[in-house]
């Protein structure tokens, strides 16, 4: 990882979301100097939340998967991506590589520099739940990686990720197998969940609630469906379903946070505009535009169920020659919504996949059906799955109702691709300007390459065998 750990941490680590903390920038970060305080602790890992990055895995979910098409503003504004090109120097796979571990990287500096701060008698509790912010934030971001790069999560004994859980700028790691990498995920989680105040409470930090779905999400990549089913039951049993009108007040403005979880908290400034992953937010052009299957899938749930979604996530004026995804619209003219990384929903449809595949298939539908019952507001009861296959595509299908525009399509399809045996499977209609309408079921594609960034820089990494 010789080249990403070249990446210089800067004052900008140190930008909190209150005020900014005047340092002078050095080609090293000087612990002794840079970190005295607590307070000066708290402000850099308040800099590791900005520096993460959740919207560049959109382009690899949302655009290259069948969510999107060309929009009709488009002036070749990620046409690439929709082109399913995919290589060791692709921007968009690069990018979330070199985010996860220069956070990461961030993180250990954090975690490195406490040992030298003083703390006062009654900043102990204050200063270890800012470590458990740094050890879970490192576990999410090593997550993101494992979950892309790994060779295959649901075999111990592949090719995992690289585990940077020190800081350095000339280290040059092996990859770990994914046993492995999972212990060591799990292991920080353990460690944030050690040191976490169990009062504390807020959904745009590491919580023990943040900590718990995301051991439900390692679960869910490695086929440990008790593990799937025993955290997000925890969850489950603790978050209330959004209703109608909180699910509209939710994504239409930031007014409601009744399912979330966990999210990040976007400012201006942060440059984490959702909208723009899209659409040019200045003029309300879209360059990419909402896939007409899924507009029509939206609009007749709408139509025959009074479903909130395609209300919630189209314009008013959307037709099919004019889909927008609307799904982060501006707040009083400004597009600064919060990502909702981790809400309720996902966890009553991770619940049903695991039930599904331990064959308890009337408690797969009933988790499904308790979703659809929020969104149509409706008391509706299930039927039993009859098969795997019948349960999977149901699954799915509510999948990509729900969670559209969140960055999961992507996993989804690549997980339930050899149950259902379709790759990516376009409509005919999102294919316009010969965008390709299919991804192979054994295509390499759905496992991500290490990016040439890394490979030249580190004699030691082992690139994944579908790109050697």
């Amino acid at each position: 990882m010789k080249k990403i750990f070249l990446i210089l941490f800067v004052t900008t680590i140190l930008l909190s979301c209150a005020e900014q903390i005047n340092r002078t920038p050095n080609d090293v970060l000087i612990n002794e100097t840079a970190f005295e305080t607590v307070d000066d602790i708290e402000a850099a890992v308040n800099g590791i939340y900005t520096t993460y990055n959740p919207n560049n895995i959109l382009d690899l979910s949302d655009i290259f998967t069948d969510n999107s098409r060309l929009g009709k503003d488009n002036g070749g504004q990620k046409i690439n991506i929709l082109n399913q090109v995919l290589n060791t120097q692709t921007g968009f796979t690069s990018g979330i590589w070199v985010n996860r571990y220069s956070t990461a990287n961030n993180c250990n500096r954090v975690i490195e520099a406490a040992e030298l701060v003083t703390v006062q008698p009654n900043e102990q509790e204050r200063l270890d739940n800012l470590l458990a912010q740094a050890y879970g934030l490192r576990a999410l971001m090593h997550y993101d990686v494992l979950a892309l790069y790994g060779e295959d999560t649901t075999d111990p004994n592949a090719l995992g990720i690289p585990y940077q859980d020190f800081v350095s700028a000339t280290d040059a790691p092996t990859r770990l197998t994914t046993q492995e990498s999972v212990n060591r995920i799990l292991d920080d989680l353990d460690t944030a969940s050690a040191l976490l105040d169990d009062d504390f409470a807020d959904v745009n930090q590491v919580t023990e609630d943040f900590i718990t779905f995301l051991r439900a999400r390692v679960a869910l990549i490695t086929n440990d469906w008790d593990g799937v089913i025993t955290n997000t039951t925890i969850i489950i049993d603790k978050f209330p379903l959004a209703n109608q009108t909180q699910y509209q007040a939710m994504f239409t403005g930031d007014q409601d946070q009744t399912e979330v979880i966990f999210k990040y908290d976007n400012l201006n400034g942060f440059n984490r505009n959702i909208a723009g992953e899209f659409i040019f937010t200045g003029t309300g052009g879209n360059f990419i535009g909402m896939a007409e299957g899924l507009f029509d899938l939206l609009e007749t749930e709408s139509i025959d169920n009074n479903d909130i979604r395609f209300e919630t996530f189209t314009r008013e004026d959307d037709a099919p020659d004019e889909t927008s995804i609307n799904k982060y619209p501006a707040i009083a003219g400004t597009f600064i919504n919060d990502f909702k990384l981790f809400r309720a929903s996902e966890a009553y449809l991770m619940r049903a996949e695991a039930f599904a595949r331990l064959t308890q298939f009337q408690n797969a539908a009933d988790d499904i059906q308790a979703i659809r019952n929020a969104r149509r507001g409706t008391t509706a009861s299930a039927n039993a799955y009859s098969s795997l296959v019948n349960a999977i595509e149901d699954i799915a299908f509510e999948r990509r109702l729900e969670l559209c525009f969140e960055g999961h399509r992507y996993l989804d399809l690549k997980r339930y691709r050899n149950i259902l045996n379709e790759g990516i499977i376009r409509d005919p209609r999102d294919c316009d300007g010969n965008i390709p309408c299919s991804l192979p079921v054994n295509d390499r594609s759905w496992v991500l390459p290490i990016p040439q960034v890394e490979t030249n820089g580190n004699p030691n990494i082992q690139q994944n065998p579908e790109w050697l």
